[in-house]
């Protein structure tokens, strides 16, 4: 190739990466786009090929014409804020009409507006937000953001009066809403409600895994004063992550600004969704407790479910501190699910499921509900009443196989101080079964412990053929209850050839109806039946249980999963008397019985029981306690006798005297 032609090339190969390389740098600038808006007013942009927020008419920046940029060219745009006055006033956008959806990757922050910030607190909020997006003259059915693409962040904005949802997710994975007002003014304090749901994840939409608050104050959502739920995901949205928000309440965690429905909800097909809660449930309980929702106030349950949905650590129906009541119309509504976990074992995981109007957990045609590790009915730390308004549990309809509590300590609800039931089993139509009832803490409910009926304790019957909730299966029967270890002395009567867990509980006091509670887990053994369907037991546990308190205890068929109501109420009493029986014969020194002896049996503690021998001089006392030493005597006005001192531990019927004739004495 001649020199002239070489030169040619370079210059053409030169000119060629030059505009390679700007094409390279405009791409990655495109990816990289931050708009800053300047101005409150609601003009379009002028040109979204340009890459520049300007609308036409001035030249401002607004959050119309940002979100239409951010759309227009590919890749991750922050859209911050920089509107004057630069002071501690709300600066209102009040949109004329609905805002575009973001189809794009959008960092929109609220926060980057000179003088605000974000929470620091714990259970209140002072977040300073300074950016409203008012949408009164946006249309009857106006969002007040839509996010259909994936991966966007908003946070730090007052989203509210809107005529329909204040933050629709549609389609959109994988983002994050964080530190926003949804349905209040700036200041958290105002019932500024959307018309309709606050944070929707749209119907059939595939919305998954997204991320609604986070594990720092500073992400916490105030979602409160919607028109109806606080945050609603219905069908097919699956991993979607709600935590740290206050849902009904306002930013003080005290003052009540009801949604109109539920708090959160959650549809079927949403497996793999937590609210509140860890990222992994590790134990870390500082993420624990900044990942707690307070989910309180509203008209409906505070939290409904579907399936597959993990409820991790939250206040549902009190304020921010967890001893006042603020009540939702229930505390968590599960229906026609499967596989949902309320509670766990790590430090904090379980919920605080009281104050509500109705039942503290309402399930209805739930299948592998498992309830472990919370406080229903109780305040946050478990020791004062804040009682739901019905049941603290109440399992209807169509469902089965469920789990409330469990076999090792970690597991055990609290259930106390609700105004019925502390767990209902109903017993109406398609009568649930398999219910597992295990090592839980259930007290000073007002109306039984444990009810497989709404009609009171339910009576054992032979062979338990019933049917019916849990199968009405049997209680055991406690004949006695001792201290120092907690002796247990019962029978038990139910399916022959089961094997079936009987829990036995303490109680300082006795329910109303004579059947027992369980305030305190004694322990457990497995029986037998046999082919008549009986078992009895007799076991010594580690517990002790005080003297005059009373001894309780359920069965649950490791069959069927079925658990029992709690038998009848057994008070704590030392050894009873009716083990053992001392017996002799008194007679003169040739053998004759003597008749009309009297013989006296004294204890340690000097009460003094009196027998009279017979015509052939034998003596009997009954019902005596094993295990203490006696003073016996005998005496007539005929003859003398020697006392004895006999240590008694087991039947005795050797206890002879012989008298000395008194008159011969004289001689």
């Amino acid at each position: 190739m001649r020199k002239s032609e070489k030169q040619s090339s370079l210059c053409l190969l030169n000119k060629t990466m030059a505009v390679l390389f700007a094409l390279f740098f405009v791409a990655g600038a495109a990816r990289a786009a931050t708009f800053t808006i300047n101005s409150t007013n609601d003009g379009s942009d002028v040109n979204t090929a340009d890459n520049i927020c300007e609308t036409a008419a001035s030249g401002e920046c607004t959050l119309r014409a940002a979100i239409e940029q951010a759309n227009a060219i590919a890749g991750a745009d922050t859209i911050n804020f920089n509107i004057a006055p630069f002071n501690d006033s709300v600066k209102t956008i009040a949109p004329v009409s609905p805002l575009p959806g973001i189809s794009d990757i959008v960092i929109l922050n609220g926060y980057s507006q000179p003088n605000s910030s974000a929470n620091t607190l714990t259970t209140s909020d002072n977040a300073v937000i300074l950016i409203e997006l008012n949408g009164t003259n946006a249309g009857a059915n106006a969002n007040g953001l839509t996010i259909t693409g994936n991966n966007s962040t908003i946070s730090g904005l007052a989203i509210n009066r809107f005529g329909r949802v204040g933050i629709s997710i549609s389609g959109g994975d994988n983002n994050v809403i964080a530190g926003n007002f949804v349905g209040t003014d700036a200041s958290g304090a105002i019932d500024f409600g959307n018309g309709s749901v606050g944070i929707y994840g749209e119907f059939a939409s595939l919305s998954n895994g997204n991320l609604i608050g986070g594990t720092t104050p500073a992400a916490r959502n105030i979602i409160s004063g919607n028109g109806n739920a606080g945050i609603l995901f219905e069908f097919q949205a699956a991993d979607n992550i709600v935590r740290g928000n206050f849902v009904g309440l306002a930013a003080d965690g005290t003052t009540v600004i009801a949604n109109n429905g539920f708090g959160v909800g959650f549809g079927s097909f949403t497996g793999g969704t937590i609210i509140g809660g860890s990222d992994a449930d590790d134990g870390a309980t500082d993420d624990i407790v900044n990942s707690r929702n307070y989910v309180s106030g509203n008209t409906g349950s505070g939290i409904f479910l579907g399936s597959g949905v993990t409820v991790l650590g939250n206040y549902i129906g009190t304020d921010a501190t967890g001893t006042l009541a603020r009540p939702n119309s229930s505390g968590i509504t599960t229906n026609a699910g499967s596989g949902t976990i309320i509670g766990g074992t790590t430090a904090g995981a379980g919920n605080l499921i009281s104050g509500n109007t109705g039942a503290g957990i309402s399930a209805g045609f739930t299948n592998g509900l498992i309830i472990k590790n919370n406080r229903i009915g109780t305040n946050a730390s478990g020791t004062a009443a804040l009682g739901n308004g019905d049941d603290g549990i109440n399992i209807s309809a169509g469902g089965g196989g469920n789990q409330i509590g469990g076999t090792t300590a970690d597991d055990a609800n609290i259930i106390a101080f609700n105004a019925e039931d502390g767990v209902q089993i109903d017993d109406a139509a398609l009568s649930p079964a398999g219910n597992s009832i295990l090592g839980n803490s259930i007290f000073s409910n007002g109306g039984l412990g444990i009810n497989l009926s709404i009609d009171g304790v339910t009576a054992n019957d032979a062979g338990d053929a019933d049917t019916g909730a849990n199968n009405r299966q049997n209680y055991p029967i406690i004949n006695a209850a001792e201290p120092d270890g907690t002796r247990v002395i019962g029978t038990f009567n139910s399916t022959a050839g089961r094997t079936f867990r009987l829990e036995f509980f303490n109680s300082p006091a006795v329910d109303d109806s004579g059947s027992g509670e369980g305030r305190f887990y004694i322990g457990a053994i497995d029986v037998t039946t046999d082919a008549s369907g009986n078992a009895d037991f007799d076991n010594t546990f580690t517990y002790d249980s005080p003297l005059n308190s009373y001894v309780s205890s359920t069965a649950t068929d490791l069959t069927t999963g079925d658990t029992s109501e709690f038998s009848n109420a057994k008070l704590v009493t030392t050894t009873t008397a009716a083990s053992v029986s001392i017996s002799g014969r008194v007679t003169e020194a040739f053998g004759r019985g003597v008749f009309g002896a009297r013989v006296s049996l004294t204890g340690a503690n000097g009460n003094i029981r009196y027998a009279m021998t017979n015509s052939f001089g034998y003596y009997c006392f009954a019902e005596v306690a094993a295990g203490e030493t006696y003073v016996i005597k005998a005496t007539h006005k005929r003859y003398e006798f020697f006392a004895q001192i006999v240590a008694v531990n087991d039947d005795r019927d050797d206890i002879n005297f012989i008298g000395s004739s008194i008159f011969l004495k004289e001689f």
